[in-house]
């Protein structure tokens, strides 16, 4: 790790990617699960999304990887945005990556479709989860990183991100077990006309997160 300027730097797959300790997620440590499982399951593809991307350790690192052409990043925090900018040109990958400062996808353009979505969206419905969990995130992280009250950041991603799949397009987000079983999406995902492909475990050491993986219902 580095420092440039005000923000810290992290190699992910041979990409520097600029990001200050707030605004991770987690991207950094267990998001890196996502590049042998992407390679194993899915390969190249030619356009991918990193949802809630925070810093975009994810995105990047897939890009670094060589599984995608084209990457593109959204996020509603617009401190998260402007460091996935500052990677972009730092990096010299304003050829191959954009970033959107979106609710969900309402700034994004309605013609872009990808065929992978991915992303590590807040991991805990703090209406149920117990005070002790929330109090220690709470220290440590901003509510926009881990809270989903009622699951209605979920609840709205399902409902839109169909219309954004390209043909044969998959999401794959990755979920804290500690925090939500996958039955628990599994409503939202079917009355948006979508399926449950897989649940998968996320390889030690980050067994305590799993990758659930979504697809349009046969």
């Amino acid at each position: 790790m580095t420092i440039h300027g005000t923000y810290e730097t992290v190699d992910c797959e041979g990409v520097e990617v600029r990001y200050a300790d707030h605004l991770d997620g987690g991207g950094s440590d267990f998001g890196r699960a996502y590049v042998p499982f992407v390679a194993s399951r899915f390969g190249k593809v030619p356009r991918l999304l990193e949802w809630c991307c925070g810093p975009a350790f994810i995105g990047f690192s897939l890009l670094g990887a060589g599984l995608c052409e084209k990457l593109e990043l959204s996020d509603v925090n617009e401190e998260a945005v402007l460091a996935a900018r500052e990677t972009v040109a730092a990096n010299g990958l304003d050829d191959r990556v954009s970033v959107f400062h979106s609710d969900c996808f309402d700034n994004v353009p309605a013609d872009r479709k990808w065929d992978l979505i991915v992303g590590n969206p807040p991991h805990m419905n703090v209406t149920t989860a117990p005070a002790e969990d929330i109090e220690t995130f709470r220290r440590i992280k901003p509510e926009l990183v881990y809270a989903d009250k009622d699951w209605k950041i979920h609840e709205r991603f399902y409902d839109q991100v169909g219309a954004r799949l390209a043909p044969g397009g998959s999401v794959l987000l990755q979920e804290c077990r500690a925090a939500s079983d996958p039955e628990v999406f599994r409503p939202m995902i079917a009355a948006s006309g979508l399926e449950i492909a897989g649940v998968f475990p996320c390889e030690p050491p980050h067994d305590l997160f799993y990758f659930l993986w979504v697809r349009a219902a046969a």
